[in-house]
């Protein structure tokens, strides 16, 4: 796989992740809601609280790959032809 096949590959993933995290956002309003009023939470709030953690962690791994590839040298560089 080309270095902007992994960056293209890493961007949609993480682009996908953060739209799971944004559809997502209403668990945790209903859950901060239900807390606010002191009624029964409408979901597991550990439990939602760890996979949305996992998420975010994943989405900085994948940023973090996305710096280090913008850091190294493009597929199609080519090394200098040194004449001797």
């Amino acid at each position: 796989m080309s270095k902007n096949e992994q960056i293209q590959a890493l961007s949609e993933e993480r682009l996908n992740l953060a739209s799971q995290l944004e559809q997502g956002d209403y668990k945790v309003i209903k859950c901060a809601e239900a807390q606010s009023v002191g009624a029964e939470m409408p979901y597991d709030a550990v439990a939602l609280h760890a996979q949305r953690q996992a998420t975010r962690d994943r989405i900085n791994e994948i940023e973090d790959e996305l710096a280090r590839l913008a850091e190294e040298p493009d597929d199609e560089e080519v090394a200098p032809i040194v004449e001797e």
